[in-house]
């Protein structure tokens, strides 16, 4: 077996041993599993919230070939694109594009607030995923809220003390199909993790 295959089977065996995931059906687990995998913190049996039918949904998105909104740049390029190709996935993310940079600095919000408005105008029924900026969860939330936005899933996990836990507080209290946590911890390597997990379990499901 390749070495690296075997370190990550070998990973999967400790989490397995270590982390009570008795709670998540089959195919969460594979998310919740991944989550832990990656941030190396068996916390996230516990911190990781999966509503029913939330993977279910954003498999199916994925395999309608809906595109995905990074962001932040680290997002986008933690996400597996060579299982995208099958379905056509576009990835974005619009932290840097002229237009954000410029809308931000002239009506004083963040350029994570801008480009979700930015998104909203383009790609209003896209998966999100969001691991960085707070401002850009709340303000998806909010656009939602207002009828501007009717997301196909989110991979909420912004990290960090200020914003990010009420962010994903609320994203809780949604009816939007999402993976998210309680707490500050989170990052873009988790919200890439979240859609990593996705697609397999759609390779699972072909």
């Amino acid at each position: 077996m390749n070495k690296g295959l075997q370190i990550e089977r070998d990973s999967f065996a400790i989490i397995n041993a270590g982390a009570d995931l008795g709670r998540f059906s089959e195919d969460e687990q594979i998310i919740a599993r991944k989550l832990i995998h990656t941030t190396g913190d068996m916390e996230f049996a516990e911190l990781t919230c999966i509503p029913p039918g939330a993977v279910a949904a954003g498999v199916a998105a994925l395999r309608r070939g809906v595109p995905i909104i990074c962001d932040v740049e680290m997002v986008r390029v933690g996400i597996t694109r060579r299982y995208l190709q099958q379905y056509g996935n576009q990835i974005h993310c619009f932290i840097s594009e002229p237009d954000v940079l410029a809308r931000a600095g002239a009506d004083n919000l963040t350029r994570a607030e801008v480009a979700m408005l930015h998104a909203a105008e383009r790609y209003p029924e896209a998966i999100y995923a969001i691991g960085n900026a707070p401002t850009a969860l709340l303000k998806l939330l909010e656009l939602t809220a207002a009828g501007r936005m009717q997301p196909a899933f989110v991979a909420g996990l912004p990290v960090g003390f200020v914003k990010a836990e009420e962010s994903k507080a609320r994203l809780r209290r949604t009816t939007i199909p999402h993976v998210t946590n309680r707490g500050p911890k989170g990052g873009s390597p988790c919200a890439a993790t979240v859609i990593n997990g996705l697609l397999v379990v759609l390779g699972r499901a072909r």
